[in-house]
C-alpha cells in the first residue's frame, strides 16, 4: 500500500522533471488551474501522476499517441522544408528588422542603446520594497 501511494503522488520537482519543464512553469500551471495539485500539510504540495497525463495534449489534430515515459527523446524528428511563401515572409521580416535597426541607429546618431538591465533591476527592487512594506 505504501509503495502504491508513493508512486501515485509526485513532488513538484519530480513532476517538472517528468514533463521536462521548469519548476516555474509547473508552478504557473498549478496557479492557473491547468494542473491540479494537493497540499500535504502547510507547505508540501503533491501532484497525482494521472493528472500529469491529462495535461499532455496532442500538438496537432489527428491521431493521438500515448506518451511513454521510457521512450527516448532522441526519436527521429522530421522537419519539412519551408514553402516559397514562408521563405519570402522570413526574408521580408529580416529586411524589416534590419531597416528598423538602421532607423534606431540614425535616431541615436550611431550610438548603441544602453542596457535596460539597471533600470529593470531598480524597478524590481522598488516593487519588492513596496510589496514587503517598510
Amino acid at each position: 500500500m505504501v509503495a502504491e501511494v508513493e508512486s501515485e503522488w509526485l513532488t513538484q520537482p519530480e513532476a517538472a522533471t517528468l514533463l521536462r519543464i521548469s519548476i516555474v512553469t509547473l508552478h504557473r500551471w498549478i496557479k492557473q488551474g491547468r494542473l491540479p495539485a494537493y497540499r500535504v500539510g502547510p507547505r508540501k504540495v503533491r501532484i497525482r501522476r494521472l493528472d500529469l497525463a491529462k495535461v499532455l495534449t496532442p500538438a496537432f489534430e489527428g491521431e493521438a499517441h500515448t506518451v511513454n515515459e521510457a521512450m527516448p527523446m532522441s526519436a527521429p524528428l522530421t522537419i519539412r522544408p519551408l514553402t516559397d511563401e514562408e521563405v519570402q515572409r522570413g526574408l521580408k521580416a529580416l529586411e524589416e528588422a534590419r531597416a528598423l535597426g538602421e532607423r534606431i541607429l540614425a535616431r541615436t546618431k550611431g550610438k548603441q542603446l544602453s542596457s535596460s538591465v539597471p533600470i529593470i533591476r531598480k524597478d524590481r527592487e522598488e516593487r519588492s520594497r513596496r510589496l514587503l512594506g517598510p
